[in-house]
C-alpha cells in the first residue's frame, strides 16, 4: 500500500458523479481527509458484514464487487472503473457492508473517504446530496438488469451480454478466464466453457490459443433478443 500524491487524489475526485460540482477548495479540502491505497491482483478491500470505513473510490484498474455463498461459489455484482465508486449504500445508511470488494488487476489504486467526511458533506453541500440520487438510481437500475439476466436469461445470453459489455471498452480482444466469466454471470465454469463454444459455432466469437476473445458485437447484439432452437445444453 502507498500514499499517493494529493494532486492526484485531486484531479480524480473532481471526476467522481458525487463531488464534481464541488469547487476548487472544497475538493482540495476533500482530498487532505482521503486515505489511498495501492492492492496487489486479488487483495481483499472489505469484507460482507464488516462496518463501512466509507466511500471507496476507484483511481485506476479494476475493483469486483462480490457476494459469496457458504459452499464458496461467487456472485459478482459490479466491476467498478476509475471514477466510480462502491460501498455506498452503508455509508449513506449506517449498515454493515452488504457485499465483500476486491483488487481485479496490477496497479489497483483506491482513495477512501470516511463516513464522517461523507456526512459532512451532505449536510454542508446540497451539489452532493443532490448527486447521490442519481449515482444510486443507476446502480438500482444496473442490479435490476443483473436480477434479469439471473432469473429470465439463459447462460449463452447471460454470456454474451457480459462479451458485449467487455468490448464496449474498445480493447481488441477480451482477456477473462472462465471462472471469472462464470462469477460475473451466475454459474459454473464448465457451463461458460460450452457457451463459449456454442457462441463460437455461431460465429459469434472467435478464440485465439492465447485464450484471448475477439467478438462480432452485431451477433452477440441479436442474441441477446433471439436465442435461436439451438441450445447450449
Amino acid at each position: 500500500m502507498s500514499l499517493l500524491p494529493i494532486d492526484t487524489v485531486l484531479h480524480h475526485l473532481g471526476a467522481v458523479p458525487y463531488f464534481a460540482g464541488l469547487d476548487a477548495p472544497a475538493l482540495k479540502a476533500l482530498a487532505a481527509q482521503c486515505h489511498t491505497h495501492r492492492l496487489d491482483v486479488g487483495e481483499s478491500i472489505l469484507l460482507e458484514g464488516e462496518p463501512a470505513e466509507g466511500l471507496y473510490i476507484v483511481l485506476s484498474g479494476k475493483v469486483r464487487v462480490f457476494k459469496s455463498s457458504p459452499d464458496g461459489r461467487e456472485q459478482v455484482l459490479i466491476v467498478v472503473g476509475p471514477g466510480e465508486t462502491f460501498n455506498d449504500v452503508p455509508v449513506f445508511d449506517g449498515g454493515p457492508s452488504p457485499a465483500s470488494a476486491d483488487a481485479m488487476g496490477t496497479g489497483t489504486d483506491v482513495c477512501l473517504v470516511p463516513t464522517t467526511v461523507v456526512a459532512q458533506l451532505l449536510a454542508t453541500a446540497p451539489v452532493v446530496a443532490a448527486s447521490v440520487t442519481k449515482v444510486l438510481a443507476s446502480r438500482l437500475r444496473h442490479l435490476t438488469m443483473l436480477v434479469e439476466d439471473l432469473s429470465l436469461r439463459q447462460i449463452i445470453q447471460r454470456v454474451a451480454r457480459l462479451l458485449l459489455e467487455e468490448s464496449a471498452s474498445g480493447a481488441s480482444s477480451i482477456q477473462l478466464t472462465h471462472q471469472e466469466m462464470a462469477a460475473r454471470v451466475g454459474t459454473a465454469r464448465e457451463v461458460v466453457s460450452r457457451a463459449l463454444r456454442e457462441l463460437e459455432s455461431r460465429g459469434a466469437i472467435s478464440r485465439k490459443e492465447s485464450h484471448a476473445i475477439s467478438v462480432d458485437a452485431p451477433a452477440l447484439q441479436a442474441l441477446l433478443y433471439h436465442l435461436p432452437d439451438k441450445q447450449s445444453g
